[in-house]
């Protein structure tokens, strides 16, 4: 097959995906990610990224974080995850979070529930009354912290969607999932034996992620 054929063909699939993943339940999406994502699947390869089209120009300008969802066992597992990926986020570069506050209170007001992923129509009003260009949201899957006696054993998988708050379309979607002790016995980093220290590294290597396939910081003014 030629290249230009080839071309055609994975920007068809990306637009069918792209149509079709702005109303798909989790459990679609984490099928797309696993599977459709070009040689990489739900390998060792991590984080994996999924585009459904192009990032919006200066979609990082102003950036609101929904509430996580959390399918997950761990004891306030969704807000661990999301103090840490706000954090990260904002000491990577010139990103500008909207607080969470203010995104919290939209939810109250729209009778909203903050474990359920919005709607396309809710996030467009989210993103006109708070001025936003670019959502975050995000499902917590699994986050387990414990020992077998010896060592502690941490384990976090999440899904986080990227959406232009103009529209409420996802533009990107991304899967991570990691062990601690992976981090010493396959990357040889040192152990990561907390879960508060593999969310902050797979945070970090999420927000890496996004910046090399071209989410950049807002230009300084």
């Amino acid at each position: 097959m030629k290249n230009s054929d080839m071309r055609r063909m994975h920007h068809t699939q990306n637009r069918i995906l792209f149509s079709a993943a702005i109303r798909l339940p989790l459990a679609a999406l984490l099928l797309i990610l696993c599977c459709v994502a070009p040689l990489t699947g739900c390998s060792r390869k991590m984080p994996v990224l999924q585009k459904f089209s192009s990032p919006p120009e200066q979609a990082a300008c102003k950036i609101a974080i929904l509430p996580f969802t959390d399918q997950g066992r761990y004891p306030e597992g969704s807000e661990i995850f999301y103090k840490i990926f706000v954090t990260e986020l904002i000491s990577s570069g010139h990103f500008t979070v909207i607080p969470e506050g203010n995104v919290r209170d939209l939810y109250k007001q729209l009778k909203m529930y903050p474990n359920r992923q919005p709607r396309q129509d809710q996030l467009e009003i989210i993103g006109g009354r708070l001025g936003a260009t670019l959502f975050i949201g995000g499902d917590i899957l699994a986050m387990k912290e414990d020992s077998d006696g010896t060592r502690k054993k941490t384990q976090l998988t999440v899904v986080l969607r990227l959406y232009d708050a103009r529209t409420g379309k996802m533009f990107w979607a991304t899967y991570h999932r990691r062990r601690g002790q992976e981090y010493h016995q396959v990357l040889h980093f040192g152990r990561i034996n907390t879960i508060t220290t593999l969310a902050r590294q797979m945070a970090d290597e999420i927000i890496d992620l996004w910046r090399e396939n071209g989410l950049k910081p807002c230009p300084a003014k």
